[in-house]
């Protein structure tokens, strides 16, 4: 006997996800099975309020809940300096370090090859 359709479906979904083989994904749907209403609801909700706010910002491409995000709708940023970054979480990380200027993201690499 397999596991039940959703649960099937469950870890389906989960191993969609970069890194996430049939065990950590079966580990997770059962995690989840065994965890109260409130925790996996809370979940359920974080995953769809995410895909429905989140957008990318038109200026520079970052994720943002706001279209300018908020570091280009920012008119103290330095607009003379421009730091190009692959991906959202390296301008997170440059926001840290108190980067002043303004950003494009790739959502990529650059193959120098090409």
């Amino acid at each position: 006997m397999g596991y039940p359709a959703s649960v099937v479906r469950l870890i389906a979904a989960f191993k969609t996800l970069p890194g996430v083989g049939t065990r950590t994904a079966e580990r997770l749907a059962f995690h989840l099975l065994k965890a109260p209403d409130d925790q996996a609801s809370e979940l359920a909700e974080a995953l769809l309020a995410m895909r429905n706010n989140v957008v990318a910002c038109s200026a520079c491409n970052t994720i943002s809940e706001s279209d300018p995000c908020p570091i280009c709708a920012d008119d103290g940023r330095d607009r003379a300096r421009i730091l190009v970054v692959e991906q959202p979480r390296d301008v997170a990380a440059f926001e840290e370090a108190g980067w002043d200027g303004i950003y494009h993201v790739l959502l990529g690499h650059i193959n120098p090859l090409e």
